[in-house]
């Protein structure tokens, strides 16, 4: 109820901030470019003011408008529209034409919270209504889900027409997914799901969001005394370096009344590891109530020693310390970037009294659901996140599998364990291998239909890894009644850890390098017997995800980029296909655990603690990330193929590309180890991103992605970085011409390695626009050209050719121009403007 409030003070407030007059300004703009986006001015007839997220560029905003039907928002009809001193400077859009809807919503909300619950194969003792306002129902969680179910009326795109939906979202109380789904209004059918679990609710103790304005005008605290024994960043794990103290290591500017803070006044209202921005403690017993949490006490010490005889499970209060730790950090760390409250980023109370407030990261130490993996929910601004943190058991564990024939392959073997079903026996699992054969594009991977299926019954099933889940490998083999699953590696010389799951996993599961499982193909190609012997030689516990720093960083990441992109109020925009939630979120871990002594050649492995590799090890990704081709060669080509899983695979390419753009800024610019105010290369990497992820299309592809980076180096640098910016996206096939197709599909992306013209004509790279703004940019008529530290004395336009097509000289030279290009013809020209401190460029574009 409290939270549904909020939205409604969060929408007012909007409306408060930026009025009618901006609204129509926008309104206008969208309606004089319609023809741009191939739509008509009347789809902007009506619009709403949606949420704003800040700029890290002081006089800019981005807010987000979506169309309107009837009154009824068109949930996926929105845009990001940029402002600089109330003029349009750039549109993310995902507008849609608006028509007449198609269908009648005659289904009632609760008979969509039934069609939902069947698709779901879920059943509702009583479905109890406890809201209904404005075409808005919350309907009680009691015996179905782990929140709330709040359903809405919506207008939405289905097959090119316009219909009514009912938008809701389900937490099934297995905690395996969060639903976010709309149905036919009419019909009830199923026409969008997305789970806000990417894979690897508790008490609201503050008071109602618009009570937040009034808490900073309490003065905070002085510095205090609190301290953390933690692997404290850059480190990234105990494999890396020993735990430190940290004193006092919250942020004075997005912290300022510490980490244990929840009313924005001084003093401290929790002991334990729970304040303002999380709550972490143990869901051993995975109910997801909060469990164990350690207490600092009054002076808040959180000193505890790590007794390595019991192991991690017996060292409670060490491990939920550095998630604690961790999570305050992410928090504070990117703030500085821009996931910031206005932005919609995770805290109980909003001391700014923009957004929403009340949503705290809750974060589950060693939690009970699994193993090998780790996961992050992420729902709409106002409700709180969940971070599911698991033990790992042992990689490369000797004696898990034994093979009793032919001699020529007897011996044992080491293998790692998946994270789902149940754990390897300790009663010998004995029998024949059969090889899956499937009629898929790789047909041994067990993600097409299985043809031998009858072969599997009684026997252990071998399949190769492929495009399609470990789990989906797993049940689909189970389900011809198979005793266990060995998967083999389809890459390198070593095994990982097998994450995810759904519960529904039956039957046990390990993994063997890729050179052993080819020698097992190798024989039963030629028709020879392979028998072998799957047992748990002793206890497989290794290690915990609570102290890989570089995990914990990548599942906060992908709560970032789900409420950066789209905005807030909507988590829903990385569901498809070629969509790069996993590369932000490795990023994100690579970038706050790099030091001084780090080269671009370097070979970083993400997870190379919890999978017990060396520090210099591959990690659980296809290579690791490095500017070196010798070491990582993967280009955006690569997305195209199976061989590379989906999400993970096609984000560890997106990651390599951005891993790329850090390196090339901090060669232009060097690196600053200050990770929160630094002015280094590295740092202007992290504005870069995360100001791109708010001007980046929702659904996105990697053209999508590079586009906003692109914007984002506009808005906050003039372009600066254009060129060295396109040169790394074009190495790894980014380039002008690359098209990313429909991207939910992730095998039609088309690589290509050119530069823009611009970037192709010889002018030095310190030529592009330092000091100049040109808005709108495109353009069909006027646009402003503005220097902000010199005069303009001159601005010509070269087309493609390098014909310069028009000129302007300024007698007694202006800060601040209009030219008129309404007679120019449609395309993209260089614009040199002459300013009293030298010659500066810029693309830009007539339409």
């Amino acid at each position: 109820m409290k939270k549904l409030l909020s939205s409604f003070l969060f929408l007012t407030l909007i409306q408060v901030c930026f009025g009618q007059s901006e609204l129509v300004s926008i309104q206008r703009y969208l309606q004089e470019h319609a023809s741009v986006w191939n739509l008509k001015a009347a789809d902007f007839a009506n619009l709403e003011l949606v949420s704003s997220a800040s700029s890290k560029a002081s006089d800019a905003k981005h807010v987000k408008v979506r169309q309107t039907k009837n009154g009824i928002s068109i949930v996926d009809g929105f845009g990001i529209v940029t402002l600089r001193d109330k003029e349009v400077i750039h549109v993310t859009t995902n507008f849609v034409s608006v028509s007449e809807p198609t269908n009648h919503p005659t289904l009632s909300a609760a008979g969509a919270v039934n069609a939902s619950l069947k698709h779901l194969d879920l059943t509702a003792a009583d479905l109890r209504q406890i809201q209904n306002k404005n075409n808005s129902f919350l309907f009680s969680k009691e015996g179905i889900s782990k929140e709330d179910i709040p359903v809405k009326l919506v207008l939405g795109q289905h097959n090119g027409q316009l219909m009514y939906l009912w938008d809701l979202s389900i937490y099934p109380l297995n905690s395996e997914h969060w639903w976010s789904m709309r149905l036919n209004a009419e019909t009830g059918e199923v026409i969008f799901q997305n789970d806000w679990i990417s894979h690897c609710s508790a008490e609201h103790c503050s008071g109602e969001n618009h009570r937040a304005a009034q808490a900073m005008m309490v003065p905070p605290p002085p510095p205090g005394t609190d301290q953390y024994k933690v692997y404290a960043l850059p480190n990234i794990s105990p494999a890396h370096g020993d735990r430190v103290m940290v004193v006092n290591p919250s942020d004075a500017t997005f912290s300022p009344f510490g980490w244990h803070d929840t009313d924005g006044i001084a003093g401290d209202e929790y002991t334990i590891t729970r304040g303002n921005n999380v709550y972490a403690s143990d869901d051993i017993d995975n109910d997801d109530v909060p469990g164990y949490s350690p207490d600092g006490g009054v002076a808040l010490n959180f000193d505890f020693a790590y007794d390595s005889l019991v192991g991690v499970q017996g060292n409670l209060d060490a491990v939920i310390t550095n998630l604690f730790y961790m999570n305050n950090m992410m928090h504070d760390i990117w703030a500085h970037y821009g996931f910031d409250e206005e932005s919609g980023n995770f805290q109980e109370m909003n001391y700014s009294g923009s957004a929403f407030g009340q949503d705290q990261v809750m974060a589950d130490a060693q939690d009970g659901s699994g193993t090998n993996n780790a996961n992050f929910g992420t729902p709409p601004d106002g409700m709180n996140p969940r971070m599911q943190m698991y033990l790992w058991t042992e990689s490369n564990v000797p004696d898990l599998l034994t093979i009793n024939s032919p001699a020529i392959i007897s011996g044992s073997y080491s293998c790692s364990t998946a994270g789902f079903g149940p754990p390897v026996p300790n009663i010998p699992i004995t029998e024949d291998m059969v090889l899956v054969i499937d009629d898929g594009t790789d047909t041994t991977d067990a993600c097409g239909l299985i043809t031998n299926g009858a072969a599997l019954a009684g026997k252990i099933a071998l399949v190769r890894r492929g495009s399609c889940t470990f789990s989906e490998k797993v049940i689909a083999c189970q389900n011809f009644g198979a005793l266990a699953v060995i998967v083999m590696n389809n890459t390198g010389t070593s095994t990982q850890a097998m994450g995810g799951g759904t519960g529904a996993e039956t039957i046990p599961a390990i993994m063997v390098s890729k050179p052993n499982g080819d020698a097992f193909v190798n024989q039963l190609n030629q028709g020879i017997a392979v028998n072998g012997t799957i047992v748990n030689p002793g206890d497989l516990t290794a290690t915990d995800s609570d102290f890989d720093n570089m995990i914990i960083a990548h599942e906060y990441g992908h709560g970032i980029s789900n409420r950066l992109i789209g905005g807030g109020d909507d988590t829903d925009c990385l569901w498809n296909a070629e969509q790069m939630g996993e590369g932000w979120s490795d990023w994100f871990g690579l970038m706050i655990t790099q030091v001084a002594s780090d080269q671009g050649t370097d070979g970083r492995g993400v997870g190379t603690y919890v999978t017990n590799e060396p520090n210099n090890g591959g990690g659980i990704r296809p290579a690791p990330y490095s500017t070196d081709f010798a070491i990582n060669d993967y280009t955006y080509g690569n997305t195209n193929s199976n061989a590379l899983s989906q999400p993970h695979g096609i984000g560890f390419v997106w990651a390599t590309i951005l891993w790329d753009l850090n390196w090339a800024l901090i060669d232009e610019y060097g690196f600053d180890p200050n990770v929160k105010t630094g002015t280094g290369g590295n740092n202007k990497a992290m504005n870069l991103v995360i100001e791109g992820l708010k001007l980046t299309a929702c659904g996105p592809g990697f053209v999508d992605g590079r586009d906003g980076i692109l914007a984002a180096d506009q808005i906050l640098y003039g372009g600066a970085n254009k060129c060295l910016i396109w040169k790394v996206f074009a190495k790894r096939g980014v380039g002008f011409s690359a098209d990313q197709g429909d991207s939910d599909d992730r095998n039609d992306q088309v690589e290509a390695f050119d530069l823009p013209v611009e970037c192709t004509l010889g002018l030095s790279e310190n030529k592009a626009a330092v000091h100049v703004q040109v808005y709108p940019n495109p353009s069909n008529g006027k646009m402003t050209v503005k220097n902000t530290v010199s005069g303009i004395e001159r601005v010509e336009l070269v087309d493609l050719s390098g014909k310069t097509v028009y000129a302007k000289t300024i007698e007694n030279s202006s800060k601040e121009v209009v030219l008129d290009i309404s007679n120019l013809n449609k395309g993209l020209y260089l614009m040199k403007i002459q300013t009293s401190n030298g010659l500066e460029t810029i693309r830009m574009e007539k339409f």
